[in-house]
C-alpha cells in the first residue's frame, strides 16, 4: 500500500493538487467550498472512464475515410476522436454536477470548476499512465499533459460562465452561442495540441518547436483570462 502511494499516486496526482490549489486560492471574493470543488474533480474522473473505449472505436473507423499516414488522418484522430470526446466528457461532468448548483454564481467560478473537472480527468489518466509505463512518464506529463488539460478547462470555464449569465438573463441565443464555444474552442486547441505531437505532424514538417510555441502561447492566453476573471469577478 505504501509503495502504491509513493510510486503511483504521488507522482500522478501531485501536479493535479498544485494546479487545483493555485486556481482555487486565486478566488479572493468568494472562495468555492473545497468539498464541492473536490466533488467536481471526482466527477471529471468518473466521466472519463468510458472515453478510451469510445476513442478506440472512432479511431478504428478513421481508415475508412483517410489514409493513416496523412495529415488529414492525424487531424481527424486528434481533434474529433480525442479532443472532442475528451472535452465532451468534461462538459458532461460539469453540466451534471456544477451547472445548476448554487455555488456556481460568479464569473470566476466557471474557471475554478471547469479546471477541477479537467484535472479529475487528467488525474485518473495520469494514474493509468504511471501504472502502465512507470513513474518516468510522470515528469513529462506533469510539465505538459496535466497543465494542458487545465488550460483547456480555463477556456471551457470562461465560456460556461458567460453561458450561465445569459441563461439567468433569459438570453437563450447567448447561452447557446457560448455553450457552443465552451465545447468547440477547447476541442480544437486540444486536438491541435495532440496533433503537434503525432507522427503525421512530423511527416508534415511540424517540429517539436511548433508544439512548444503553441503551448507557451496557449498558457499565456489562459493566464491572461484567469487574471482578468478573478480581478473583475462579479455575480452572474
Amino acid at each position: 500500500m505504501k509503495a502504491l502511494l509513493y510510486w503511483v499516486l504521488i507522482p500522478a496526482l501531485l501536479p493535479v493538487v498544485i494546479i487545483l490549489r493555485y486556481v482555487w486560492k486565486l478566488d479572493r471574493y468568494e472562495r468555492e467550498p473545497l468539498g464541492f470543488v473536490l466533488k467536481a474533480v471526482l466527477y471529471g474522473a468518473v466521466f472519463s472512464l468510458p472515453v478510451a473505449f469510445i476513442e478506440r472505436f472512432m479511431v478504428g473507423m478513421l481508415p475508412n475515410f483517410f489514409s493513416p499516414e496523412t495529415v488529414e488522418f492525424g487531424l481527424a484522430e486528434n481533434i474529433v476522436c480525442v479532443g472532442l470526446i475528451e472535452e465532451l466528457s468534461k462538459l458532461c461532468a460539469f453540466l451534471s454536477v456544477v451547472w445548476n448548483n448554487k455555488n456556481f454564481d460568479h464569473r470566476y467560478d466557471g474557471i475554478v470548476y471547469a479546471v477541477a473537472v479537467s484535472l479529475g480527468f487528467a488525474g485518473l489518466e495520469n494514474i493509468l499512465y504511471v501504472i502502465n509505463f512507470g513513474t518516468g512518464v510522470s515528469i513529462g506529463r506533469a510539465v505538459f499533459a496535466i497543465p494542458g488539460h487545465a488550460t483547456f478547462g480555463v477556456f471551457m470555464g470562461y465560456y460556461l460562465s458567460r453561458a450561465k449569465h445569459c441563461k439567468l438573463k433569459g438570453n437563450w441565443f447567448g447561452k447557446f452561442f457560448f455553450m457552443v464555444f465552451a465545447i468547440t474552442f477547447p476541442t480544437v486547441i486540444h486536438g491541435i495540441y495532440d496533433f503537434l505531437l503525432s507522427s503525421q505532424a512530423r511527416d508534415a514538417g511540424f517540429t517539436y518547436g511548433f508544439f512548444i510555441v503553441f503551448v507557451l502561447v496557449l498558457d499565456f492566453i489562459a493566464w491572461r483570462k484567469i487574471k482578468h476573471e478573478f480581478k473583475t469577478d462579479r455575480m452572474l
